[in-house]
């Protein structure tokens, strides 16, 4: 008997077993294949990481027992997806192949020794290698906010390289983006109690589990039980998860208060717009990479990393505009200057173009705190007033850089201790009160105009 009549026989078995429902036979069995048969080892294929769930949680057993009977051979038994030996199968055939399709691998150069590192984003790199190096210990789940472009899915994607290079195959990683859960919870849900349930133990064969953008699952109460269940199993298993989103936990709107309080049960982190020294470093890397770096003066490079920081994304599409300006333009050997770089944006909105003063800051601190300007420079001492009077101290101080007693003079004539009191009680609450940073940075974007 072959292995494709031993596996035909084992299939119509489990079609005729009455503890294996048509749903699970029709949706998981029926186009599985036994692909080799080598020692006392099978391995079987199937098209989908559900349909290897179903087995490893409920059919191995089973499985294993069919084929002692019909072979008299006890078989260790491993699973597989049909795609990742079909792609084995051609490396096989074509090594040239293989180096091709390992260099274009996107993600593999998501890692953390390329994450470029500065105040906006060094904690949460620190973070997500922590729990890469002790999955499921440090903190967990680790919650990762931001917005758009600030490094959120490259850290988790370092995330998995690490734990793929450390544990290898011992243990399994699966990043996942929120809506693409979202999409099959769409279609499970519609499905039978039995798929359902075999959905929920499908993710039991990781041991990390990276879900990017959660605030996409917003409003989608059926689909977040379902996620619900996973991230409670993980939480009680010890198993790791991270989750990003663009909004602080407590901000996100459209989930239920329980999943809210799960969300903040371990450690929430955010990711800030790379300052100017961080901005240049990015360029300057992804340059480098691109081997264009040569192209560039300094001094267009730093207009670039001054005026176009809000998120990474920005960044690129800057050095885009200008490499295709370049390509039009000028000769091969000429490089990019800092005319060049303001000629070519002469006529886009840049960020910096509006000044930041000490009535700008006073006046979106005080509309933060619903409270007006004439309020807070009073000698009031109401909590909020005084709070706000602190912040707007603090911000001129940070960025500003005005000194204590030029503060204090704008502040109707503070002395320059009181300034540096407030600013120090500001910079003590960020250091120990993740909710007051997290306002901080609210506050600084408003004012930055990011």
């Amino acid at each position: 008997m072959n292995t494709k009549e031993l596996w035909s026989e084992v299939k119509d078995i489990l079609s005729r077993d009455e503890s294996v429902s048509p749903e699970i036979y029709n949706y998981y069995i029926s186009d599985t294949n036994l692909y080799t048969v080598s020692d006392n080892n099978c391995l079987i294929t199937t098209k989908s990481e559900i349909a290897i769930g179903v087995f490893e949680a409920g059919l191995n057993d089973k499985i294993k027992n069919i084929l002692k009977k019909l072979t008299g051979i006890e078989y260790n038994i491993s699973f597989e997806l049909e795609k990742n030996i079909n792609k084995q199968a051609s490396v096989i055939n074509n090594i040239d192949t293989l180096k091709e399709n390992n260099n274009s691998n996107y993600y593999e150069n998501y890692t953390f020794e390329n994450f470029v590192r500065g105040d906006s984003n060094r904690e949460a790199m620190q973070a997500a290698l922590a729990v890469a190096l002790d999955l499921g210990k440090k903190w967990n789940p680790l919650f990762i906010y931001g917005d758009s472009g600030l490094g959120k899915t490259h850290l988790l994607h370092a995330i998995e390289n690490k734990v793929n290079e450390i544990y290898k195959t011992n243990t399994r990683v699966k990043y996942l983006k929120a809506n693409e859960f979202g999409k099959i919870a769409m279609d499970i849900l519609n499905q039978g109690h039995e798929i359902i349930e075999a959905f929920k133990t499908s993710y039991d064969i990781y041991d990390c589990l990276l879900i990017d953008d959660i605030q996409l699952l917003a409003k989608r109460n059926k689909t977040n039980e379902l996620f619900f269940h996973i991230f409670n199993s993980y939480i009680e298993k010890n198993k790791q998860i991270v989750i990003t989103s663009d909004k602080y936990p407590d901000d996100l709107g459209g989930f239920e208060a329980r999943i809210i309080s799960r969300f903040s049960y371990g450690l929430s982190i955010g990711l800030d717009s790379p300052d100017f020294e961080t901005a240049l470093k990015i360029l300057e890397q992804k340059l480098k990479y691109q081997n264009n770096l040569a192209l560039f003066s300094e001094e267009s490079l730093e207009f670039i990393a001054l005026n176009f920081n809000s998120d990474v994304r920005k960044l690129e599409g800057a050095v885009k505009r200008l490499l295709f300006l370049a390509v039009m333009n000028k000769k091969p050997d000429e490089i990019i200057t800092l005319v060049d770089v303001e000629k070519a944006f002469k006529n886009v909105p840049l960020q910096n173009n509006e000044k930041i003063t000490p009535k700008k800051i006073k006046q979106i601190v005080a509309d933060n705190y619903n409270i007006t300007v004439k309020a807070m420079m009073s000698k009031s001492r109401v909590s909020n007033v005084m709070q706000a009077r602190q912040l707007a101290m603090y911000f001129c101080r940070t960025l500003l850089d005005d000194p204590f007693t030029r503060i204090g003079t704008e502040f109707g004539g503070k002395d320059h201790t009181t300034v540096m009191n407030s600013v120090k009680k500001v910079e003590s609450q960020i250091a120990t009160n993740k909710e007051f940073k997290h306002l901080i940075n609210t506050i600084r974007k408003k004012i930055e105009g990011k």
